[in-house]
């Protein structure tokens, strides 16, 4: 027997409810997400999609979408889009929920417990890096400041926020040159203002992280950038 045809409307407000959801999470810590991803869930149960196929191939979208949000790959975990249509099939609208719920559930809760895993000298790491940035920051800074050596610290970082320190360090002053930019601040002084001495270079690192160079920038008016976030891992056996 084919398939019924899906209800378009309802599907396109299932898709403007996810690309809400995901701007919402983008902007907010992962200890806020719980609540918005339950109201979206209750507005997708309330909705006029009734195809568990098409519900879950979009849910399967958003979950690779939240797991880049957390710092991880994007890989399809039970409603892969790869999966046999017919085992979807075989599920109700409300089943394809309850399976989405708990696997967010399992992935913000890995997360808390990286969190918790995490070593307290990369936390100390970041606060430095947070509260120094508009310093001439080096490694060779933050070792001293630390008492540990470069290459450990490195190290560390690298295998607990997936990103090094350099990184880390360009997004924090390139966030708060976007802030300043918005504040109506002139761009010269920006630049020193976030630790840049050289202009160039903090063009091309506001370029490489917003896509745009600062002038353009002021010019679009962009909407406000969410906070860096380095996600921690668990350290390695």
């Amino acid at each position: 027997m084919p398939r019924p045809l899906i209800n378009l409307p309802g599907l396109v407000t299932a898709v403007r409810l996810k690309t809400d959801l995901l701007r919402h999470l983008s902007r907010r810590s992962a200890d806020e997400w719980p609540e918005h991803i339950n109201r979206f869930i209750d507005a997708i149960a309330a909705s006029e999609l009734e195809d568990a196929v098409a519900l879950g191939v979009l849910l399967a979208d958003l979950t690779a979408e939240i797991r880049v949000l957390l710092g991880q790959d994007a890989v399809a975990q039970p409603l892969d889009r790869e999966q046999p249509t017919g085992s979807l099939d075989a599920l109700s609208r409300r089943d394809v929920l309850a399976e989405f719920r708990v696997e967010v559930g399992e992935l913000l809760a890995g997360l808390r417990r990286a969190q918790e895993l995490a070593s307290p000298l990369v936390a100390r790491m970041l606060s430095f890096i947070e509260e120094r940035y508009a310093e001439p920051l080096t490694l060779d800074v933050l070792a001293a400041a630390l008492g540990r050596s470069k290459r450990y610290l490195a190290t560390l970082f690298r295998d607990q926020t997936g990103q090094t320190v350099h990184g880390f360090l360009t997004q924090v002053r390139v966030y708060h040159a976007a802030s300043l930019i918005r504040a109506g601040e002139k761009i010269e002084a920006i630049s020193l203002l976030v630790g840049y001495r050289s202009k160039k270079n903090f063009y091309r690192q506001f370029k490489e992280q917003l896509g745009v160079t600062p002038t353009a920038y002021r010019s679009a008016a962009v909407g406000v950038m969410p906070p860096p976030r380095a996600t921690l891992r668990p350290p390695l056996a």
